[in-house]
């Protein structure tokens, strides 16, 4: 099994909202996407991070209001299928998407790869497919970017086998050889989901926005008040946060990598040098 942590663009945003004594200013929030592959069942993504297709999408309209709100940077360097190429990866070697959720930034580029099934909560597909106009700019979804097959690609994480993990956290193993388990972190949006990887005897939890940054599950240190109300469940997510925090010190061998949190892609980066 390998991993590959990439960055794949980032936005601005104000560090007040990110955890609670934050100050106003703007920092960076970039965009981590998982490349796991596999030596059997292939090339697995966990979200997709950002594309030319999210400035396509946020051109005009509520989406226009999206991209106002938090600027995003995209270098040549960083786009994803630039990034896979150089792993000897094309499209269509990617057979699954896993997708922690359909914000904006983690579906940017998920109509890049037409040929992969993609692994999501019901309740999280349900929304996307749903919402259009404010109700989707409130929520954080832009629908341009969802691919017009999606219903027909999609596989709901709950028809998988349910698997129990420490710490009292869920999951659904979807290789059968819990090389690969979707982890239940619920609290961010709805249907929510982490990917627990097995590589070389170590752990990693790729957590979505479970937790923004690594000082939040590890100092329990959650995102501003101001931030709260875009959340789908407070309560649901500060006992997701809690779980974090539980697995990570009970588990020495496991890495947190919260998708935008430059500290986790460092300890990823160490671990496997």
């Amino acid at each position: 099994m390998d991993l590959h942590w990439l960055r794949v663009g980032h936005c601005k945003g104000p560090e007040a909202m990110a955890r609670s004594g934050g100050k106003l200013r703007m920092i960076e929030f970039p965009s981590y996407v998982g490349a796991i592959r596999h030596p059997e069942h292939g090339w697995t993504l966990f979200d997709t991070g950002y594309s030319d297709h999210f400035f396509d999408a946020t051109r005009s309209g509520t989406g226009r209001i999206y991209r106002g709100i938090l600027p995003v940077t995209l270098p040549e360097q960083e786009h994803l299928p630039r990034q896979l190429a150089a792993l000897g990866v094309e499209p269509g070697d990617v057979r699954r998407i896993v997708l922690s959720h359909f914000h904006g930034d983690h579906v940017g580029g998920l109509v890049d790869y037409p040929h992969a099934r993609i692994v999501a909560g019901a309740s999280g597909a349900e929304q996307a497919l749903s919402v259009r106009g404010v109700a989707a700019l409130r929520h954080a979804i832009v629908p341009a970017l969802l691919p017009g097959d999606l219903q027909d690609r999609l596989d709901p994480v709950a028809g998988y086998p349910r698997v129990e993990l420490d710490g009292g956290l869920q999951g659904w193993d979807l290789l059968g050889d819990r090389s690969l388990v979707a982890v239940d972190l619920p609290g961010h949006m709805p249907g929510h989901l982490g990917l627990l990887v097995r590589v070389d005897g170590r752990q990693a939890l790729l957590a979505g926005d479970a937790a923004w940054t690594t000082a939040s599950y590890r100092d329990l240190d959650p995102p501003a008040r101001l931030a709260r109300s875009i959340f789908d469940d407070w309560p649901a997510y500060d006992r997701t946060l809690h779980a974090l925090h539980r697995a990570a010190a009970d588990h020495p061998d496991l890495v947190v990598l919260p998708a935008h949190c430059p500290e986790g892609a460092r300890t990823w980066s160490g671990a496997q040098a």
